[in-house]
């Protein structure tokens, strides 16, 4: 299928051998023929709509991530738009995390080619990340039309992280509907990932080391 070739294609060249890099060589020469790909793209985009990009930028906190890759503590990415035709979309990612009490900052790029689920692909920009994201579920709606949640993962299902908009209401209104769908739908403790868990972060924790939780700006 097309959006996998796109994928593909979006993976930066490795440096050295990784395990799970040649995992996902290998699922992607899978996913050449035609009726593995349609399984492939069911089992990731089955609870997807056509995404509304504009609803999908602006500040978002990360709430569950894959430690394992990711040891940024504390996330926060920022999503804005450079250009937006009817059908794609361009736009920068911007993410700040801690390690050891120190900001680390990594800057990327997301790209639309199309409405439908799996066109949206988003490249962190971190050494760690050698391919892209691609969002597998987006839940509520604020007041203002924006998402409040989303779901970014890979056709790994590894690794896989939760952003949200509002950290108080993801705790008494999406995380549970999250767990759900992450140990149901293979995302929590994935095959290419054995003995791994997805990691649901401390928030109050968060608001203590990194300040940018707090600041409406950077």
């Amino acid at each position: 299928m097309r959006l996998f070739e796109n994928y593909a294609a979006s993976c930066r060249p490795k440096s050295k051998k990784d395990f799970n890099v040649d995992q996902l060589a290998n699922l992607l020469q899978s996913l050449q023929m035609d009726e593995v790909a349609t399984k492939a793209y069911n089992s990731l985009f089955f609870s997807m709509a056509d995404m509304q990009i504009e609803k999908f930028m602006g500040k978002w906190y990360t709430v569950v991530d894959s430690k394992e890759v990711h040891k940024e503590d504390c996330s926060i990415f920022y999503f804005d738009m450079v250009l937006q035709t009817p059908y794609t979309a361009t736009f920068t990612s911007k993410q700040y995390g801690v390690i050891n009490n120190d900001v680390v900052t990594n800057e990327g790029y997301g790209s639309m080619v199309g409405p439908e689920p799996g066109a949206v692909l988003i490249t962190t920009g971190s050494e760690r990340d050698q391919c892209p994201f691609f969002p597998v579920r987006i839940g509520g709606l604020s007041d203002e039309g924006e998402y409040q949640y989303m779901i970014l993962s890979t056709p790994l299902k590894y690794p896989t992280m939760v952003l949200t908009r509002d950290l108080t209401l993801f705790e008494t209104k999406w995380k549970r509907e999250v767990y759900d769908f992450v140990e149901k739908n293979g995302f929590m403790s994935p095959m290419a990932a054995l003995n791994t868990r997805l990691h649901f972060t401390d928030v109050d924790v968060c608001r203590k080391v990194n300040k940018l939780y707090e600041n409406g700006n950077v």
